[in-house]
C-alpha cells in the first residue's frame, strides 16, 4: 500500500514539473523573456556600463545571442545577433570556472571568459543578479561584472 502512494506522489510531481515547464515555455513565448530557474542562471538579459559604453547581451533558452555595444561619446551603438555556448575547461566539471563564448552569425568570436560567479536563482543575499566574467584566467585580477535587466 505504501508503493502505491509512493507511486502516485511520484506521478503528481512529474505532472506539475511538466505542467510548470510548459506553462514557463508560453510565457516566454507571449512576454519575449526567459523565466529562469535553478539550474539556468545565466539565461536573461545582462547589461554593464563603463565610462566608455554600455554593452548589454540576451542569452536565450535556444541558444541565441543578442548583443548591443553603445559607445558612450561618439554615440555609435552596434548590434550583433549569433549563438553563445557554455562549456567547461578539458578535464573540469561545469562547476569549476565553465567558459562563456559569443559568436556572430558568420562564426566569428565576440567574446571568450571564465564565468567567475552568477547569482543563484532565488538568492536573497544580493540585492541584484550578477554575472561575473574573467577574460583571461580563472585567477586573474580582471573582472566584468554585469546585471541582470528585468524587463
Amino acid at each position: 500500500m505504501r508503493l502505491y502512494y509512493i507511486f502516485i506522489l511520484i506521478v503528481v510531481v512529474s505532472l506539475f514539473l511538466f505542467l510548470r515547464k510548459c506553462v514557463d515555455r508560453k510565457v516566454e513565448k507571449v512576454t519575449d523573456k526567459e523565466v529562469v530557474r535553478e539550474g539556468e542562471e545565466m539565461l536573461g538579459t545582462w547589461a554593464s556600463k563603463s565610462a566608455n559604453g554600455y554593452i548589454q547581451f540576451r542569452l536565450k533558452r535556444d541558444g541565441s545571442l543578442e548583443y548591443v555595444l553603445a559607445e558612450i561619446p561618439a554615440r555609435d551603438t552596434v548590434k550583433i545577433k549569433g549563438s553563445f555556448s557554455i562549456s567547461a575547461a578539458a578535464g573540469r566539471s561545469m562547476n569549476y570556472f565553465p567558459r562563456l563564448y559569443g559568436f556572430r552569425e558568420n562564426g566569428d568570436t565576440l567574446f571568450n571568459f571564465y564565468i567567475r560567479s552568477v547569482t543563484p536563482y532565488n538568492s536573497t543575499v544580493s540585492k541584484y543578479d550578477n554575472l561575473i566574467l574573467s577574460p583571461n584566467s580563472v585567477f586573474d585580477t580582471i573582472e566584468y561584472k554585469f546585471y541582470r535587466i528585468k524587463q
